[in-house]
């Protein structure tokens, strides 16, 4: 596996300075975030994350505790040593099993709570009206005044998504959460066969049981972000296979669905606007060498992209007055009531901990060049994320859509088991102590 050169004693320093200089912001967002929360406007309550500390044990952590071993125990083996499609299709069934185990360890109703609550989606579908009308009226305040919380925070894509499938007779409770689940083996998938793409099978392999026990999975089955992260995992791939592709038939035929996918994204929440920059770094670095097949695969997603937009345009929503409209609410909501600064460090203290000590221990060490260009990607989108204050706290649901891209500079880590026991021990850990209301 070849990796970027670099000295010793370089790749030592960065070894050691990247996890101290992680543990001082959770650290500091701890400490600090003791005296923000203690205005309950900021609703926090477990600083840097959303919640309350609360420790309780439900049997479905027995589950989760045996699938995180099995990981743990012969997760690297059989990564290395089945065949490729195997192990994506063992991962991300393994994921879901993971995910759905710590989700249920409240008990089987707890999985279904965020899809009910009344600040959610779901809570909006028995007085929407039809969807011409919907998109029409949805970029307007007075509208979206008597809607939920997520509905006044998101575009109308998921609202959509849910008409639709209760007009076909699958609007039930449980449909809507399965809608995670799905959408939690299909990031594994895309993220599997796009690094595959990038950097190789071999960081492509190494990486899945890390995407299996990652720490964020704790917020991934009972929130609706990662089905976005899915859309937008998908949409990455496309582009990044449409790169390679050998014709340029199939590189526009690529790209332009990888453009139709991630603007779907953009309808399901805003801050796919920023995930952009991860397909957008990826496709650049991967197809610098071969400009005109590099312009080709931009145009075409390019026009793929403005083909979605332009068709809710058409409908009535337009995207950047649903975005400002969004923003009105958000500054009429708890974000007026937390401080700017602190939540510049908290945010990335949340992150952190989503991620999880492998990922934090990887950024320090060499890996295979390409694999740089998702890592950097990734890394890329969250530093402007946290710049532009586009959400103050709650980053451990909201940046669902960049943490999965993280994860693959794992696979640059020796023991792998014992990082990967870190991971678990952290998930399992989180969701035994914090009470979230994800």
């Amino acid at each position: 596996m070849s990796v970027v050169a670099g000295s010793g004693p370089s790749i030592g320093r960065a070894s050691r300075v990247v996890p101290l200089a992680a543990a001082a912001i959770v650290a500091v967002s701890v400490v600090w975030g003791w005296d923000v929360q203690a205005d309950p406007n900021t609703k926090l309550g477990a600083a840097p994350l959303v919640g309350a500390w609360r420790a309780r044990f439900g049997p479905s952590l027995l589950v989760a505790a045996a699938v995180a071993a099995a990981v743990v125990v012969v997760g690297v083996r059989v990564a290395a040593r089945w065949p490729f499609a195997r192990v994506v299709a063992v991962g991300a069934v393994t994921s879901v099993a993971f995910t759905f185990a710590l989700a249920a360890s409240d008990g089987l109703g707890r999985v279904l709570d965020p899809v009910v609550h009344p600040t959610e989606y779901w809570a909006n579908l028995a007085t929407l009206p039809p969807s011409g009308d919907l998109l029409r009226r949805y970029d307007t305040v007075d509208f979206l005044l008597d809607y939920s919380v997520h509905a006044k925070g998101h575009p109308p894509g998921f609202l959509l998504v849910l008409q639709s499938l209760d007009a076909v007779g699958l609007g039930r409770p449980w449909v809507a959460g399965a809608l995670s689940y799905l959408g939690v083996a299909g990031v594994v998938v895309a993220v599997t066969l796009t690094v595959r793409i990038v950097a190789g099978e071999g960081p492509a392999r190494a990486g899945v049981p890390f995407l299996v026990v990652a720490p964020y999975a704790v917020w991934m089955g009972t929130s609706a972000d990662a089905f976005y992260s899915a859309v937008a995992a998908l949409g990455v791939l496309a582009v990044v296979a449409a790169v390679r592709a050998p014709t340029a038939l199939a590189r526009r035929a690529g790209a332009t669905v990888g453009g139709v996918v991630l603007a779907a994204a953009l309808f399901l929440t805003y801050g796919a606007a920023i995930f952009l920059l991860l397909p957008l770094v990826v496709v650049t670095a991967l197809g610098w060498r071969r400009r005109r097949e590099l312009g080709e695969v931009v145009v075409a997603a390019a026009l793929g992209a403005a083909a979605v937009t332009a068709a809710f345009a058409a409908a009535g929503f337009w995207w950047f007055d649903g975005a400002t409209t969004t923003r009105t609410f958000y500054w009429w909501g708890t974000a007026q009531f937390r401080p700017a600064g602190y939540f510049a460090v908290a945010n990335l203290g949340a992150a952190i901990i989503a991620c999880g000590p492998a990922v934090v221990a990887a950024l320090g060490r060499p890996r295979p060049k390409a694999l740089w260009w998702i890592v950097g990607g990734a890394l890329a989108c969250i530093v402007a994320a946290d710049l532009s204050q586009y959400s103050r706290a709650e980053v451990e649901r909201i940046w669902l859509l960049f943490f999965p891209w993280l994860v693959p500079a794992a696979a640059a880590l020796h023991r792998r088991r014992a990082w990967l026991a870190a991971q678990a021990v952290l998930a399992i850990g989180l969701q035994l102590t914090l009470v979230s209301k994800w």
